[in-house]
């Protein structure tokens, strides 16, 4: 599972814009069970509010001969070695678009792409519950700072379960029985500084802070460990600990920055984004101790962030940026560059054997996807 490593590789089949939610109803006997559906859901920029279509794009399929052939790159991706592109107008997204909380609305998608569905709710670091009946995720909608936030996976009934008075709190993960939220939050502002990790019930009850210097946390599936990335030694890189807080340990010693871990569902490895030699993001994985690291996909172009595993290992979801125009990095910030760039996301699934699918619709944007299962009738 993701062992290949062919840190070149990097293929863009192109989907279909996915097809609007179907408004769908259905009479189901109360007593009858509910099922679990595979389900995407991600943060995506509204167009109606601030976003227009300014440029044009081109997506590219990949036929024989493409992979790494100089001749489609000579010509721009033109129709050649099997190549073939389609280009169409793409909203030119600067950094207003990803900060401005109303432009970022959550919402679901098939694991394909299609089915997408608007929940009419903004915020972001969105993901499911284990049972599929939340979604806990971050927003401004109450306060000046990010709150943690759980509501029905449905888009109703949003209740605040966090009160940070010092800075955002956001990337909010389940526990894998999902009695319990951790996330992290900054102690100090004006720039955003020491982001501690937090683990609190999942009615918002007991809130225990976990360690300083802390982000992105990523619960083993057996609940036991919590992986997190952190500055604390002057770069960011990968750690681990207890799920108590106790036994931090550094598994990433990379010279350049390493960020978002994601634990996968074999317990086994833990998928993560790396700074490649021409400052660009690209996805790697290791196992849970550190050792044999490995890129898998990267790009010249573009930056891989926000990994995000299918239950059964075999897809990994990630965020593809385009940086657009000059970039605000806030000196002093304690953030990864990935919490910092903007520009245009996409959404891909990278397969187990290094193929990458466009999943998410390119006339709009899409970011920080996570696979779950949804419960529905």
């Amino acid at each position: 599972m993701f062992r290949q490593g062919c840190l070149a590789c990097f293929v863009i089949v192109s989907f279909a814009a996915p097809p609007a939610a179907s408004g769908q109803t259905a009479t189901t006997a109360a007593s009858a069970p509910r099922a679990l559906r595979d389900k995407i859901v991600f943060v995506r920029a509204d167009p109606s509010i601030g976003v227009s279509s300014m440029r044009s794009i081109t997506v590219a399929e990949s036929g024989p001969g493409a992979i790494g052939d100089p001749a489609n790159e000579a010509t721009g991706g033109a129709s050649q070695g099997g190549m073939v592109t389609v280009t169409h107008d793409a909203p030119d997204m600067q950094s207003r678009s990803v900060a401005n909380p109303k432009t970022s609305e959550i919402a679901l998608m098939n694991p394909d792409g299609s089915g997408v569905t608007r929940l009419k709710v903004f915020g972001s670091d969105p993901m499911l519950s284990p049972d599929g009946t939340k979604i806990v995720y971050c927003s401004l909608r109450d306060t000046i700072y990010s709150q943690i936030y759980v509501m029905n996976s449905d888009g109703t009934s949003p209740k605040r379960i966090t009160d940070h008075k010092s800075g955002d709190a956001c990337g909010p993960v389940w526990s894998p029985d999902g009695k319990k939220i951790s996330y992290y939050a900054f102690a100090q502002t004006q720039p955003s500084r020491n982001p501690e990790i937090w683990l609190i019930d999942a009615d918002g009850s007991n809130p225990k802070k976990l360690t300083d210097h802390g982000m992105d946390p990523t619960w083993s599936p057996d609940g036991r460990e919590i992986a997190f990335e952190s500055r604390r030694d002057g770069i960011f890189q990968i750690y681990a600990m207890n799920s108590d807080g106790s036994n931090v340990r550094r598994l990433t010693k990379h010279n350049a920055e390493d960020s978002n871990p994601a634990w996968g569902p074999d317990g086994k490895t833990i998928a993560y984004i790396s700074a490649t030699s021409n400052d660009r993001r690209g996805l790697f994985v290791m196992n849970a101790d550190g050792s044999e690291p490995q890129g898998l996909v990267h790009s010249k172009n573009q930056d891989f962030c926000f990994p995000s595993w299918s239950r059964d290992g075999k897809l990994i979801i990630i965020s593809s940026l385009n940086r657009l125009g000059s970039q605000g990095i806030v000196p002093g910030e304690e953030k990864p560059r990935c919490e910092q760039w903007s520009g245009e996301y996409q959404i891909f699934a990278v397969t187990d054997d290094l193929k990458m699918k466009l999943l998410s619709d390119t006339k709009v944007m899409g970011t920080r996807p996570s696979y779950g299962r949804i419960s529905t009738p």
